[in-house]
Order: C-alpha cells, then structure tokens, then sequence
C-alpha cells in the first residue's frame, strides 16, 4: 500500500489530465471513471459513472501509470507535472512543519503542568 499512497498523495495521479484524487479515510482505494452523458464535458453534473477500479490491485507505480494509460487518460504538460508535484512538496512541508509546532506546544504544555505540579506539592 505505501506505493499506492505514493502514487495518489505525491501528485502522480493527477499528472493526468481529467484526474482528480478524493481521499475518503477508511475506505478502500478505488478509482471512479466518468463520462459525460452530454455534450457539456466541463460540467460535474453531466457526468455518469462508467466504471470503478479497485487500485489496491496493482502493486507497482509502473502497473498503475499503465492503467491511467490503458483506460484513456493522458499525462499533462511537463511544466504541469513540475508545478502539481511541487504543490504536493510544498503542502507536505507544511504539514510538518503544523506537526513539530503542535508538538512543541504539547512539549510546552506538559512542562507548565508538571511545574504546576511540583509547586503544589510544595505547597503542602
């Protein structure tokens, strides 16, 4: 699962034109095709689902770019892949850097409560 994780939240996925990627936490990894039932191919209304791919099924990055392949999907600009994949660095960076300022202040936290701790017991 970690190459399959990779392939969806570093932006491979949605190096394809038409691709966006929903995470649904708990669920399992499926890939929802849709067509337009229109002529009006921009609007998400207009669309009826085609078919659902389980991606648990393919086990290597090369095996799931095959499939983007395989059922239609083309990739994007070189200048658009570079710019959704540095999005995703950048988004990740920012999440660490929430995750060691979250963990800083419970750091912070525990000490006051542990000084207020000892004060009391000198108090008694």
């Amino acid at each position: 699962m970690p190459i399959l994780k990779s392939f969806l939240k570093d932006g491979e996925a949605e190096s394809y034109q038409n691709v966006q990627v929903k995470f649904v936490p708990g669920r399992k990894a499926i890939m929802t095709i849709y067509e337009s039932s229109d002529d009006d191919e921009g609007e998400e209304e207009s669309w009826v689902e085609k078919e659902q791919v389980v991606l648990s099924d393919y086990k290597t990055k090369d095996e799931m770019h095959a499939l983007m392949v395989e059922k239609g999907f083309q990739l994007k600009s070189p200048e658009e892949v570079e710019a959704i994949q540095q999005q995703y660095k950048d988004e990740a960076e920012a999440e660490r850097t929430k995750a060691e300022e979250r963990r800083e202040e419970m750091r912070i936290r525990r000490e006051e409560m542990q000084r207020q701790r000892e004060e009391k017991m000198m108090e008694d």
